[in-house]
């Protein structure tokens, strides 16, 4: 109230109040005689025939009383029960969302004690205590987000590092025989971007001889909004991962953002891509008498990497071989907050429903500007607890840094939406995983669109290219295993879907590599004069890499994704409702 009343509300003159409320307690006790003024008196005698105990209880029981007064005499506005957004995530996402704003807050709270064991110990106790005022671990989070800055953000992402979630992510994951931290120099001298050391971790079932023989590398690159999160925050689902596939991942520790802004953690990634390729995997611990079959995946800002190093892989000269699949979760494929999808996006993801596999028969309308379906997933969901329009603006902001040139509507690097076509064609099997009411969603939605056109008109396979957008559940729910049972089942699922990527029997094609080749062709060779360039074929043959997951992958599938069209049709209505206008049936 002090802070209002001088026209500047902030954190010190929050102190401030605390200190003079705390100071007239002081007063009140010490200079007020112990039965307290006239009219307490009466009070005070009638309260003589309560013990201390009833007389705590019955003191908290008011104040509990009076602080859901609101609540309780029906003051509040009424959620209508129809409308989209009163039921908007799963029973199990929303524990899950439960506990990891709990910890969030907890951690947000400790983050400025010392020493290390001290703010360690303080933010358990802390996110205990938000567990049961999930209200305030709310409001604390939000408080937060307006001033956010990366410490904080490494600080409360970052919490998988606690000791006490380590342990409980150790009890709780498979035994595998390897998991392993190595250092791997780049060397512009070897036509790397950069003289770097970059950290990478290795998760692999067997032994080091074992690791030795292998033919296949998932290489990953972790999620954390481009400022945090190293593979060690991820040990949970890459753990789960390595143990079911058998196939040693390779996770990268990419530098970040924003005292590395774009691009350095993109090069960083292709050139370990590069690393792998030219020593055949020696660099990782396999024997390197095989190129070794490589699939890309990431998730959340890790699948934005992923798409970007397939780009730059398809792109380089001399031809480099290519991934055998990419698999992206969640990934933010379009940096940036325009709230509205443009009339061409529209008309592919139109087309690509029609047509299949993001199914449908038909739209039930045409979304034009005007309709409230012509708003992106990024407006819909601004208010998502894990990427609200305000963090996302911040990390964006941070990923970006200072560069003025940079054009986010064309640079398919910093934003893979924009993929041209020709490059699109060439992409090897993807899979793209989503929540239903992620920001991110229509990121997926209209770049497996674009793809499956690009493929379409370039005479590819685009059969095993599928998006998954799975019902019910907004960002990170790769993070919630140990708390949401059904995301082990997802986990399980995705891993599958790597372990058929990678085992999927591939034919060569003439003068291409054995799992992949560029498509490119010299223009020097028709007139010398024109152009030294390379340019991408435009009707690459392409390597079919057929789908042929388990039956309890397809089961898991059916019941809990739903199409594109389903999605949309319900935002159109929340919106609708939100303008007042009934679209329900009584």
């Amino acid at each position: 109230m002090l802070g209002h009343i001088a026209g500047r509300p902030s954190p010190s003159w929050d102190k401030i109040q605390a200190i003079v409320v705390l100071l007239m307690s002081y007063i009140a006790l010490r200079k007020v005689p112990p039965t307290g003024p006239r009219p307490f008196q009466r009070l005070h005698n009638l309260l003589k025939s309560y013990t201390p105990w009833q007389i705590l209880i019955g003191a908290l029981t008011a104040l509990y009383a009076a602080h859901h007064a609101d609540l309780l005499l029906g003051l509040t506005p009424a959620e209508p029960e129809k409308k989209m957004f009163s039921r908007r995530y799963t029973r199990g996402y929303t524990r899950g969302l439960w506990v990891l704003s709990a910890l969030d807050a907890g951690f947000f709270t400790s983050q400025n004690l010392r020493p290390k064991v001290l703010r360690d110990s303080m933010s358990a106790v802390f996110s205990i205590f938000y567990l049961f005022f999930p209200k305030r671990a709310v409001e604390k989070n939000n408080m937060m987000l307006k001033t956010i800055t990366a410490i904080h953000m490494r600080r409360s992402w970052e919490k998988m590092l606690h000791p006490v979630i380590r342990l409980s992510t150790w009890m709780n994951s498979p035994r595998i025989g390897i998991r392993k931290q190595i250092i791997l120099r780049l060397s512009k001298d070897a036509g790397h971007h950069s003289d770097a050391l970059v950290k990478v971790t290795i998760f692999f079932k067997g032994s080091e001889e074992e690791l030795a023989k292998q033919p296949a590398i998932i290489m990953n690159t972790p999620g954390g909004g481009f400022v945090a999160m190293n593979p060690l925050c991820h040990a949970d689902y890459l753990t789960a991962w390595a143990a079911q596939t058998g196939v040693p991942i390779v996770s990268i520790d990419y530098k970040k953002a924003p005292e590395h802004p774009f691009p350095q953690g993109i090069y960083e990634c292709f050139d370990i891509y590069r690393l792998i390729v030219s020593t055949r995997g020696a660099c990782v611990g396999l024997n390197g008498t095989l190129e070794p079959r490589i699939a890309l995946a990431g998730d959340s800002a890790g699948g934005t990497f992923a798409a970007a190093v397939m780009n730059m892989v398809i792109e380089h000269v001399p031809v480099l071989p290519r991934p055998v699949g990419l698999l992206m979760v969640y990934p933010c494929l379009q940096v940036g907050l325009d709230f509205w999808i443009s009339n061409s996006d529209l008309a592919v993801v139109e087309e690509e429903i029609v047509r299949g596999p993001i199914p449908s028969d038909s739209l039930k309308a045409r979304p034009g500007r005007g309709d409230g379906m012509t708003l992106n997933s990024k407006a819909a969901f601004m208010d998502d607890q894990v990427l609200g329009s305000s963090f996302l603006r911040a990390l964006m902001v941070m990923y970006i840094g200072g560069d003025t040139t940079l054009d986010l509507k064309s640079n398919y690097l910093v934003s893979p939406l924009h993929t041209p076509d020709h490059i699109l064609a060439q992409y090897p099997r993807t899979y793209i995983v989503c929540g239903e009411k992620d920001p991110l969603v229509d990121d997926s939605i209209i770049f497996m669109a674009k793809l499956r056109r690009a493929k379409r008109a370039a005479n590819a396979d685009l059969e095993s290219d599928t998006l998954r957008i799975v019902s019910g559940v907004s960002h990170a729910f790769m993070q919630m295993t140990a708390v949401v049972p059904e995301m082990k089942e997802l986990v399980k699922v995705v891993g599958e879907e790597l372990l058929d990527m990678i085992r999927a029997p591939l034919a060569p094609h003439e003068n291409q590599q054995a799992w992949g080749g560029a498509s490119t062709q010299s223009l020097v060779e028709e007139d010398k004069s024109v152009s030294d360039l390379v340019q991408v074929n435009l009707h690459p043959h392409t390597i079919s890499n057929p789908r042929q997951v388990s039956d309890f992958v397809v089961q898991w599938e059916e019941k809990n994704t739903r199409d594109a069209v389903t999605i949309y049709e319900h935002r159109r209505v929340a919106y609708l409702d939100q303008l007042g206008i009934d679209t329900h049936e009584d």
